[in-house]
């Protein structure tokens, strides 16, 4: 038997960040110098009314984009009180599969719930899976739920409630959130959990008891940096037969707005070193 094969992506949100640094060019100059199988397209607000011009210059880059990450709106407003944010929510996301089609992606990774009001209404968001699942398939595309944070319940209880409704629903893993709610290990040993190929993507970020830096700002930590043990990680992920693909989204990105492109490629080749080793 032979072991099975994990993508190596790097998320496109590690070398821009919203609001400041959202300019899709930055993918086009900081893509070709990067050693992975592909890129996870994070769609920011900004893009809606330009969308068709970013999507054909990706397209002409001649880099791969397998994954988009949908933008991150548009489970708050599926889960919004009136019908008008949850009309805006599917739109919304309309457009981001659209999109996704277009630079010929494979799935998108969606926050079905976040902030501000993260699970608090989960059951409007559940309310609106099947909706999401059927937009997705028709634009050709997989959607993967994220296991976002959460502040009445946890991440991987959602996503069993998600993938009880609908059969179709598949999963995308985040270390570090996982890791905030003690669930990384607990994701692992659960059997529901890897049953028909239910993962296909993992987002890689460390943790180190917070996700935010003495000041308040919103800290993304590459793998060394925090307490993960990564080795073990990707053993288990192996022992699970994963197959899907993994993506960097810790930020390279200096606080002047500056990529520290030697960072980037060093915790790449860690990804790519260990989504490769033998048992």
């Amino acid at each position: 038997m032979t072991d099975p094969t994990i993508s190596v992506l790097c998320s496109t949100g590690a070398f821009s960040r919203d609001p400041d640094r959202t300019d899709h060019l930055a993918i086009l100059e900081y893509g070709p110098d990067l050693d992975v199988d592909g890129f996870e397209v994070i769609f920011y607000p900004d893009w809606y009314g330009n969308a068709g011009r970013i999507a054909q210059d990706l397209r002409e880059s001649g880099l791969r984009f397998p994954a988009m990450h949908a933008e991150k709106s548009i489970g708050p407003l599926l889960g919004g009180a009136t019908r008008e944010e949850q009309r805006q929510g599917f739109q919304n996301l309309t457009s981001n599969c659209r999109f996704s089609s277009e630079i010929e992606a494979q799935f998108v990774v969606l926050h079905l719930w976040g902030l501000p009001a993260s699970d608090l209404y989960i059951e409007r968001n559940l309310a609106a899976l099947g909706d999401c699942l059927s937009m997705a398939e028709d634009h050709g595309l997989q959607l993967a739920i994220e296991t976002v944070p959460c502040l009445r319940a946890d991440p991987l209880s959602i996503i069993h409630r998600a993938l009880d409704q609908d059969g179709r629903c598949k999963v995308a893993l985040d270390t570090e959130f996982l890791a905030s709610h003690n669930q990384l290990n607990e994701s692992l040993d659960a059997d529901w959990l890897w049953q028909d190929d239910r993962v296909i993507h993992v987002h890689i970020k460390d943790y180190n008891g917070t996700m935010h830096t003495p000041d308040n700002r919103r800290q993304y930590l590459h793998p060394g940096e925090g307490n993960i043990d990564f080795p073990n990680f990707f053993k288990r992920l192996k022992e699970r037969g994963f197959s899907g693909s993994v993506s960097l989204e810790a930020s390279a990105m200096r606080q002047d707005g500056s990529v520290d492109i030697k960072k980037l490629q060093g915790s790449l080749a860690k990804l790519r070193e260990l989504s490769t080793q033998k048992e």
